[in-house]
């Protein structure tokens, strides 16, 4: 299992696909998934997301995934006028 955590817009994005979601959501693990592929299956782009983290880590789209990581995701950040 991993561990996801939705912060900000990226919630209301992901309920689009799956109604029952909440911020904090765990997910099947997937031997050799990406970041990248992980953030597909929950139903997000990289465009969607700023910076995520993977156990406190930033992440990187070719990251492999491993069981039990916690994912942090982030929407983008809106810069001040």
């Amino acid at each position: 299992m991993i561990e996801v955590y939705l912060y900000g817009n990226l919630k209301d994005i992901v309920e689009k696909k799956n109604p029952d979601v909440t911020s904090i959501m765990t997910y099947e693990f997937v031997e050799g998934e990406s970041f990248q592929d992980c953030l597909s299956r929950i139903g997000l782009k990289l465009t969607d997301v700023g910076n995520c983290y993977i156990n406190r880590k930033l992440a990187e789209p070719e990251t492999i995934i491993q069981d039990r990581d916690s994912l942090e995701l982030n929407p983008i950040e809106k810069n001040p006028i």
